[in-house]
């Protein structure tokens, strides 16, 4: 793919991300995020086969740029509470990446098709957490636990901000990092 196809294949993550997640996936169509976009509903169809390709196809976009801020460091210069406050500083600064999650969580809840891909991203998520805590936490089913115990956090932390602006998330977020770094260096 040229450089042209790349970004307009990326013009159309973009645009679905946007889409999918103010207006939900079922109440989105091909060309909302085309006209979105600002090209045509055909050329949607071009790059990708149907809306459920789009939809993971902009998860792993998502994931991927996630990955890639934390993948390339050693576990060794990951400072956990400035990992946390870069989480809590996504609520405020890309709030649609909550509402893209919890859509997804919907369309998981709901059943198939879509359940065990969203199982796979939860998944995905709780070992991208677990594996730096390891280096905190010598035991890996405790290091698993607490990287669920984070993720569902992050979760609940954000919907309680998007939903109610008055939300301290501040301290929510000072005594989530008291704990964790207690935590951490109990080991």
């Amino acid at each position: 793919m040229n450089n042209r196809d790349t970004g307009k294949r990326q013009r159309i993550i973009d645009s679905a991300y946007k889409e999918f997640s103010t207006k939900g996936f079922n109440n989105t169509t091909i060309k909302d995020i085309a006209k979105d976009a600002n090209i045509t509903p055909g050329l949607v169809h071009y790059y990708f086969k149907n809306k459920e390709e789009l939809l993971f196809s902009v998860q792993n976009d998502i994931q991927t740029k996630y990955h890639r801020k934390y993948g390339t460091e050693e576990t060794s210069e990951i400072n956990p509470t400035e990992v946390l406050l870069e989480i809590k500083s996504r609520v405020e600064n890309d709030p649609l990446l909550y509402l893209w999650r919890y859509e997804l969580y919907s369309l998981g809840l709901k059943g198939e098709p879509y359940q065990k891909d969203v199982m796979n991203i939860l998944q995905t998520g709780r070992e991208s957490l677990s594996k730096p805590l390891q280096k905190f936490i010598n035991t890996p089913s405790k290091a698993n636990a607490l990287a669920s115990i984070l993720l569902a956090c992050f979760d609940g932390l954000a919907l309680q901000k998007i939903l109610d602006n008055e939300f301290d998330i501040d301290n929510a977020y000072d005594l989530l990092i008291e704990i964790s770094n207690g935590l951490l260096e109990d080991k």
